[in-house]
């Protein structure tokens, strides 16, 4: 999951430094946080949006979480979707 990490950083967003297993990529607002949820999901990649009140406002996320049965192919696809996305969305 570092290496996860370390490409999402490298592509722009937001990650804050923690060592879990949980992947917290930050977005801000909650529609846009549901959306790029919702346009991942139509992608197959389920990556929930957590929003308020389960958070601060303005500080909506995606959470991210890898399990050890994720290929390098799905995180590589899951990565340029997440990119992809990302910018259409102005995110990075």
């Amino acid at each position: 999951s570092m290496w996860f990490r370390n490409k999402l950083i490298e592509n722009g967003f937001s990650v804050p430094v923690n060592i879990t297993p949980i992947i917290p990529m930050m977005v801000g607002d909650s529609e846009t946080a549901v959306r790029f949820s919702k346009l991942l999901l139509n992608e197959g990649i389920y990556i929930p949006a957590i929003r308020p009140p389960t958070v601060p406002d303005g500080t909506s996320r995606l959470r991210i979480s890898i399990m050890a049965d994720h290929s390098y192919g799905d995180l590589e696809f899951a990565l340029d979707k997440l990119v992809c996305y990302g910018k259409e969305l102005e995110i990075t």
